[in-house]
């Protein structure tokens, strides 16, 4: 679908516009959006039963912490006293709904009161508590980001759009959106509203939409489990330093193992780019490479699985789901 969308110049990641003069033109900013929600459930989370903002990066840190590590440091470089971060979920999520402090950062976890109203109908009904000129950041939930968000943040505020959003050289979209409220007014009060397909067109129209492109992806997928190991092992990479982003470096090569606490591993078990999730055991020389073991598994010894999803047991037996692309 076509409409009308002005592009900016692209920004060389790492480099970005300094953070003093922001504040200002981020002063309107009065909410960030957190999309946790899914209508359809995908593998990894049928499997596991945890949304992605619950999935570990590390032994004990997951999504959610670095979203909240990025959105506080945010609002520390930005001088916001205080700003809300509501994260929506869907009823199936198992997320519990509350309210919690993190410094600046207010973050509460709400239920998205109507399901079906689609990401466009949810944004409207949203921006109904904000005034025209008020602005929310929105963004997919499911994703790491590999650049600041204050920064990112910045580079679209600077272009003084009704509606920006952060996309890569080629046009791939970050799902990372600096928003007008009054633009979202026009927006069909009730009904399912797709954002991409029916809403940003209608914006499009009478309001200036502008793209910021940059020149290298500013963030990664968790939506797939391919995506969301994929996602560690660059995670990982960036967390090691340059010298583990060599071009020499081969694919094979181990970056990473996760084992939540509370989950049983052997110490001759090969956990090669893995994940084993709290209340999964792993015997003695058992083989993961690229998988990952939900809660309530037994990988037997001697066991190998490679790029699947190890699940529960149905009928008495465990599944196994291969990767997703």
């Amino acid at each position: 679908m076509l409409f009308r969308i002005t592009d900016q110049s692209t920004i060389q990641t790492g480099r970005h516009p300094g953070l003093g003069r922001l504040g200002h033109q981020l002063s309107d900013l009065r909410a960030v959006v957190l999309l946790a929600g899914s209508v359809r459930a995908n593998q990894l989370r049928k499997a596991t039963g945890r949304s992605a903002l619950e999935m570990p990066v590390g032994s004990n840190r997951s999504v959610l912490d670095c979203w909240r590590e990025q959105l506080v440091t945010m609002a520390e470089q930005l001088g916001i006293a205080n700003l809300p971060v509501r994260v929506m979920v869907d009823q199936a999520s198992g997320m519990t709904p509350g309210v919690t402090q993190h410094g600046p950062v207010q973050l509460s976890i709400e239920i998205d009161p109507g399901e079906f109203r689609g990401t466009g109908g949810l944004l409207s009904d949203i921006a109904r508590e904000y005034r025209d000129d008020d602005l929310i950041l929105v963004t997919h939930a499911s994703q790491l980001l590999f650049e600041p968000l204050a920064e990112l943040s910045g580079a679209m505020a600077e272009v003084h759009a009704d509606v920006s959003m952060i996309c890569s050289a080629n046009g791939t979209p970050s799902g990372l959106m600096l928003m007008r409220c009054g633009c979202l007014r026009d927006i069909n009060p009730v009904g399912f509203v797709d954002l991409n397909e029916q809403a940003l067109p209608s914006i499009a129209e009478s309001h200036d939409v502008r793209v910021v492109r940059y020149d290298q992806p500013t963030s990664r997928s968790l939506r797939t489990l391919p995506a969301y190991l994929e996602t560690l092992r660059e995670y990982h990479r960036r967390q090691a330093g340059p010298n583990d982003n060599s071009p020499h470096r081969e694919d094979w090569e181990k970056t990473f193992g996760i084992v939540e606490p509370g989950a049983r591993v052997h110490e001759t078990a090969i956990i090669h780019d893995s994940v084993i999730l709290s209340g999964a055991r792993v015997e003695a020389h058992a083989v993961l490479v690229r998988s990952v073991v939900c809660p309530g598994v037994l990988v037997a010894r001697d066991q190998s699985e490679v790029d699947c999803v190890v699940g529960a047991r149905v009928n008495g037996n465990h599944f196994v789901l291969p990767a997703q692309s």
